[in-house]
């Protein structure tokens, strides 16, 4: 799993820290008091301060002590992702006289500053030289967690997969079972004939047999008969082996669904005309272009379904008995939530359903499978990949409209699910363009100018004045449109924000390149689906051939073309995923999973806004 920047710098800080037992320059007198408030600004998430401070006290120090210094300011710069300032930081050491521990230090730091940069073929070969002999336990976990970042961003599951193994040995128990998902998820991307190719060893070795258990999963998903028995044959081979039952077990039950190796045909129930027409109409041509992207065989039958807005009343039933008779294997859609309610409360679903859309508070039904672009997953997601850089402390400024709260609602579940803190929230009126109401109190600065009032009233004369923001915030989550985020975030950096992160979701950008108008973003970080980022993006077959088609749509309506795409994609992931909510399929949707409700849940990319641009970054993984 990839490390978080926070928890790589709480490594390197305490790495650092044991390293001070070596010997300093004679002319070398560390200042005891300046640096304990370093550590204190690292401790209250205040690396601008700290990185200051640790810089300014390297240069005025010697010997190893001076490297160690710029190491942990360079850290700070890496923590605020001011990634060019934490090199410049480390290009000032002195390499000749760097003792082994050091050395070990910047070999990370460096390799995740290439890993930020999505350059896994750099940070490898700066790994290269350390060898588990010749560290301790404690370096051994660093090193391998580096890797195993270094191996997701280019997608080398296998040695992803190898590290996690040796990576399990050197664990406490309380953290195997997340590091054993980890390399569980690793194993599932690679084909049956890789696992049994690269099976590094013979039975009852650990790491064979992961790669055999993995193999049985892969080769007998859909034949559970068949699968029992294998896994009872690899438990004989391999009595004492070290994976959780809770890995694996969900595999070998017979819940989830089984669609035939081959589909012949898959119904598709969409509207025509209606309020959903236009969306429908992406959403089909997103199901097209990924059929004929594969070469698919599969004949694909669209049945329009229409639901009368006033009554409610859906023909969805008859377009399921007409799947039916077409001997589809396999229904995507309907779209609307009458039309899925509907189908939710028949007593049986003899075809697995692929719903477009999701019904709020539902319990699981066999066969029913509820796919959307939830705003509650943008929201969730965002809590996720903040909690995992390591922020804390959290403020929610959202507008008062339903969709707002809504978003609001699932960020703060899913932070205070985490541990997160919150400090705040504050709502806003869409209608209005001044926002400094809204974000004065929010960030502590009416407070800031009660103190000086206060402090000038009782001196009886005027004060120098500077407003100064709160120092225990570690982020804003923002919810807005594109419109509103422009003015929002420039608004923020006026009222002295500062560096704070500001986090928001996929609403806050239209999906079109825009540099002229979206320069206002800049720094913002966003979650968003794989094709709002061209790096990534181009590299999908039907986004190019969706591109190709210039439809006048597309940009605008991109996520929907991208969830047809993947309800298409996920009639061959079906399988797996509904097995267990422990896997995942990277889609044009975000990473995809299948919960124990049938809900298919969206993990999104982790993004910022540079010179007006949406710029892919390492998605980061908590530990």
């Amino acid at each position: 799993m990839m490390l978080s920047r926070f928890y790589l710098a709480t490594i390197v800080a305490l790495s650092l820290t044991l390293n001070g037992c070596q010997s300093l320059s004679p002319l070398t007198v560390p200042n005891v008091e300046a640096e304990s408030q370093a550590r204190i600004a690292v401790q209250s998430g205040d690396y601008s301060s700290a990185a200051q401070q640790y810089e300014a006290l390297a240069e005025s120090s010697g010997g190893t002590h001076r490297t160690r210094l710029f190491i942990q300011a360079a850290s700070a710069y890496w923590q605020l992702g001011q990634m060019e300032q934490a090199r410049a930081t480390l290009a000032k050491i002195d390499r000749e006289q760097l003792t082994p521990l050091l050395s070990f230090d910047i070999a990370i730091l460096e390799a995740n500053l290439a890993i930020q940069d999505l350059n896994a073929s750099k940070a490898l070969p700066l790994l290269d030289p350390y060898r588990a002999d010749q560290l301790t336990a404690r370096q051994q976990r660093i090193l391998l967690r580096t890797r195993i970042q270094a191996y997701q961003v280019s997608e080398n599951w296998l040695e992803m997969a190898n590290s996690h193994i040796q990576l399990d040995n050197l664990l406490p128990d309380s953290e195997r079972e997340s590091n054993q998902q980890q390399l569980w998820q690793a194993l599932m991307m690679l084909t049956p004939e890789a696992l049994d190719l690269f099976n590094p060893g013979f039975p009852p070795a650990t790491d064979s047999g992961w790669f055999a258990l993995a193999h049985i999963i892969k080769t007998y998903q859909n034949n559970p008969s068949v699968l029992i028995v294998a896994m009872e044959n690899w438990q004989r081979n391999y009595p004492n082996h070290a994976a959780l039952p809770s890995i694996y077990q969900q595999e070998i039950e017979t819940t989830g669904t089984m669609l035939p190796a081959q589909l012949d045909h898959i119904a598709i129930l969409l509207p025509a005309s209606g309020p959903y027409a236009e969306v429908a109409s992406a959403i089909r041509e997103g199901i097209s272009a990924a059929h004929y992207a594969e070469n698919s065989e599969t004949k694909l039958h669209f049945i329009e379904t229409q639901t009368d807005s006033v009554s409610g009343l859906s023909n969805v039933q008859d377009a399921y008995q007409q799947a039916i008779n077409l001997n589809a294997g396999l229904v995507i859609g309907p779209l609307d939530k009458e039309s899925i309610q509907t189908l939710a409360q028949l007593s049986q679903l003899p075809i697995p359903v692929l719903a477009l859309n999701r019904l709020s508070d539902f319990q699981q039904k066999a066969n029913l499978y509820q796919f959307g672009l939830a705003p509650e997953d943008d929201a969730a997601s965002a809590a996720k990949n903040a909690m995992a850089m390591g922020y804390r402390r959290a403020v929610i400024v959202a507008p008062e409209a339903a969709w707002g709260q809504r978003i609001a609602a699932a960020f703060e579940a899913q932070w205070l699910s985490q541990g997160g803190v919150l400090l705040g929230q504050a709502t806003y009126n869409e209608a209005e363009h001044d926002y400094a109401d809204v974000i004065t109190p929010l960030l502590g600065l009416s407070a800031s100018e009660q103190r000086y009032k206060k402090v000038s009233q009782t001196l009886g004369i005027p004060a120098e004045f500077e407003p100064r923001r709160r120092h225990d915030l570690d982020l804003i989550f923002l919810a807005a449109r594109p419109n509103k985020a422009r003015q929002l975030v420039p608004q923020f950096k006026y009222h002295r924000s500062g560096r704070l992160p500001i986090i928001t979701t996929s609403h806050a950008y239209s999906g079109r390149e825009n540099a002229q108008q979206d320069i206002d973003l800049n720094d913002l970080f966003i979650n968003d689906i794989p094709w709002a980022f061209p790096a990534l993006a181009r590299e999908d077959y039907t986004y190019q051939a969706l591109t190709q088609q210039r439809s006048a749509s597309f940009g605008r309506l991109l996520r929907l073309y991208a969830l047809g795409a993947d309800a298409y994609r996920l009639s061959r992931e079906l399988n797996r995923l509904s097995h267990s909510p422990t896997l995942s399929f990277q889609g044009a949707t975000g990473a995809l999973s299948i919960d124990d409700n049938g809900y298919v849940n969206r993990q999104l990319n982790w993004g910022t806004f540079s010179d007006g641009k949406i710029r892919l970054l390492a998605t980061p993984t908590a530990e």
